[in-house]
């Protein structure tokens, strides 16, 4: 089986600011790291690797390629996942797809994906700690022509069929999904296993398959903010006010004090 994970470099703190001509967040002040649903779905994948080399019945091997589109630097998220087990990487970069929304960075992924060759099964994050969207993964999906599964938090084989486990509201629902298709992950369905200095070296010495435009083919108008229909008015930090009150008095008075804050909460808000 031939499985392509979907990943992302993501900031790792809150000192990101505000561009205030195009609106944008300005990344480079803050450090990067993966993009925490990303490491589920990485897991995921991993996961699933060790079950159908464990199957005995199951035939063929299977290989593991992590791809992610971002500037040069994106390339140390590419070698976090190679070093927690991942077989290959590919960094999709050109500095004709910065500035993308989510339309043109699926055209690019999407891209990116055929460009590398077959697969069965891709995985993503449900969604990134950045954006928060949602859309990458199904409209990779979309562009690709294959089914999707969102938010997923189990995924295993059975039969040659994929078996996967989603929560809705609290109920969890059994799905089958026949190949090929790609299954976001949501945060916090595993534990991603940590890297160790060993493999951290190894990773460092692995390739990177790197494509640009130029391998890519893509109209300039479908990529990067030529390409990108959704564009960003405005952006501000939200400002927050702490309020504290303290309440004397016996339970009963308490009580009152509390259901006068309530409903006087509920007055300033209707």
């Amino acid at each position: 089986m031939k499985i392509i994970v979907c990943i992302k470099q993501v900031p790792s703190s809150s000192e990101v600011t505000v561009d205030p001509v195009t609106n944008n967040l300005i990344r480079e002040k803050a450090g990067t790291m993966m993009n925490p649903s990303d490491l589920n779905a990485l897991e995921a994948a991993l996961q699933l690797k060790e079950q159908i080399l464990s199957d005995k019945s199951a035939k063929g091997d299977c290989k593991i390629t992590a791809i992610t589109m971002g500037p040069p630097d994106a390339q140390e998220v590419l070698r976090t996942a190679m070093a927690m087990g991942v077989d290959e990487a590919c960094l999709l970069t050109d500095r004709y797809f910065g500035g993308s929304d989510t339309i043109a960075t699926s055209q690019v992924v999407a891209a990116g994906i055929r460009k590398y060759g077959e697969f069965d099964l891709i995985f993503a994050g449900a969604e990134s700690s950045d954006g928060a969207t949602g859309q990458v993964g199904p409209m990779v999906a979309e562009r690709l022509s294959i089914p999707h599964i969102s938010s997923v938090e189990e995924i295993k084989m059975e039969d040659q069929e994929l078996i996967l486990i989603r929560k809705f509201r609290q109920t969890r629902i059994k799905l089958k999904a026949s190949l090929p298709a790609l299954v976001t992950v949501g945060y916090g369905s595993n534990e991603p296993r940590l890297t160790t200095l060993r493999s951290n070296m190894a990773a460092k010495k692995k390739e990177i398959t790197v494509f640009t435009n130029e391998e890519l083919q893509l109209p300039l108008d479908r990529i990067g903010a030529a390409g990108s229909p959704t564009v960003v008015t405005e952006s501000f930090r939200p400002q927050i006010i702490n309020t504290c009150e303290f309440l004397s008095g016996d339970a009963r008075e308490i009580a009152g004090k509390i259901l006068a804050l309530i409903e006087k909460e509920r007055g300033d808000h209707t």
